[in-house]
């Protein structure tokens, strides 16, 4: 009887649940990113499962663009963007593809929620049709 209990008990270790997932897919890494232009500062955050390593901001194309780096082969994530830096009609283009993630806007910040598959590098680029909405852009006398 002991014997029994105890073989119930090593197989509650052994055996892993249906449910049971690898806790890398479930960890989000936090990323700020601190987007300096218009003599302003804005924080781009990031929350997913990649790494963005490097990213670049282009006013005059009115463009962000993300470089991702990822070990995994499905990708979530989710980044929040101010309304000040980039907003009006957003597209995104992940690989020089167009892309169509979820997006859910409100007055100060758009919401967007990724879902993609591949490992190794990727480039997302987020266009908006509005650029410091609501601000005047700082000019500096040298």
């Amino acid at each position: 009887m002991k014997i029994l209990f105890a073989l119930s008990i090593a197989l509650l270790f052994v055996i892993t649940p249906v449910y049971g997932g690898l806790l890398s897919d479930a960890t989000g890494l936090v990323n700020r990113l601190d987007v300096q232009t218009g003599g302003h500062t804005f924080e781009v955050k990031t929350t997913s499962n990649f790494d963005i390593p490097d990213f670049e901001f282009d006013k005059d194309e009115k463009k962000l663009t993300l470089y991702i780096s990822s070990g995994l082969e499905n990708n979530l994530g989710e980044i929040v963007l101010p309304q000040n830096l980039l907003s009006g009609n957003l597209t995104f283009y992940l690989n020089d593809q167009e892309y169509v993630p979820q997006v859910r806007t409100n007055e100060k910040i758009s919401f967007v929620t990724l879902n993609f598959t591949g490992i190794g590098d990727n480039t997302l680029d987020i266009v908006g049709t509005e650029y410091l909405s609501g601000l005047t852009e700082i000019t500096t006398d040298t």
